[in-house]
């Protein structure tokens, strides 16, 4: 029988019940293609590789994030509770995630993962003994510090930062859930920030051709700090868009853009 009105939807990730959900789903795709007979002729559909899923959430950025710190593994774990209705997953691996955050708000995260293997229904669900989360607090009037070669007089107003993973699994023949997972660097990353101009100067990109002395490279740190604090580094970034423009109550407001490349 259907079940009727809404339910408590709950997370659990590694043992841990997140605070904050805001979305979440689950895509399983059939790897499946057409099977011929001789004279390409139609006769069935073949499975042609083991089924996975890809989990996708979208929560509140707690005071001391535990999402980012699943970086490099591959055992995720957990359970996706709606109702008396138990969904239990093992052998996930993190595909990415992005932050976002501005001041006097609450900052996001954003992430999905791969489920290699079944998700499977479950008679009990594990709410009693899961670890509960930290604390939500929103971001204050300085709580983004981003030190890179901008002046400091430049306030910060928000940033996203993504960072995305190659993931590649290994099968052997005839089994449905990988011998072993291999996450290969470079990680991807890129950072978008929007700064109030204060002291700003646009730079010159024809100067990186021009000047020998001048090294696109650079180093960027970001810091959140709406409670305790997470920080996340763009490393051997490279300015790749710019630009300038006046805001709500004649603010001028600087976008800048950034992808770097960081080894795990």
């Amino acid at each position: 029988m259907a079940s009727e009105g809404s339910h408590d939807t709950n997370i659990i990730i590694n043992n841990t019940l997140l605070t904050g959900v805001q979305n979440v789903s689950f895509e399983q795709n059939i790897n499946e293609g057409p099977a011929s007979l001789v004279g390409n002729t139609y006769a069935s559909t073949i499975i042609n590789g083991p089924t996975n899923t890809t989990a996708r959430i979208d929560k509140l950025l707690v005071n001391e994030d535990s999402i980012t710190g699943l970086r490099n593994t591959s055992t995720i774990s957990g359970q996706f509770v709606y109702g008396e209705n138990v969904l239990e997953f093992n052998s996930g691996v993190l595909n990415g995630f992005t932050v976002s955050a501005t001041i006097n708000q609450i900052p996001q995260i954003a992430f999905d993962f791969t489920i290699f293997g079944d998700m499977t229904g479950c008679d009990a669900n594990r709410l009693s003994s899961a670890t509960a989360d930290n604390e939500i607090e929103e971001v204050p009037e300085t709580g983004i510090t981003v030190t890179f070669d901008k002046s400091a007089e430049n306030a910060v107003q928000s940033f996203n930062y993504t960072e995305n993973y190659n993931i590649v699994p290994n099968y052997q023949i005839g089994e449905t859930t990988p011998k072993t997972i291999n996450i290969l660097g470079p990680i991807q990353q890129q950072a978008n920030i929007s700064i109030e101009v204060e002291n700003y100067e646009i730079e010159n990109k024809l100067s990186f051709i021009t000047d020998t002395n001048k090294d696109r490279n650079r180093n960027i740190s970001i810091e959140i700090r709406n409670g305790a604090s997470n920080t996340f580094t763009l490393e051997n970034a490279h300015l790749v868009s710019e630009n300038v423009s006046a805001g709500v109550g004649n603010t001028v407001v600087a976008n800048l853009s950034y992808r770097g490349y960081a080894d795990f």
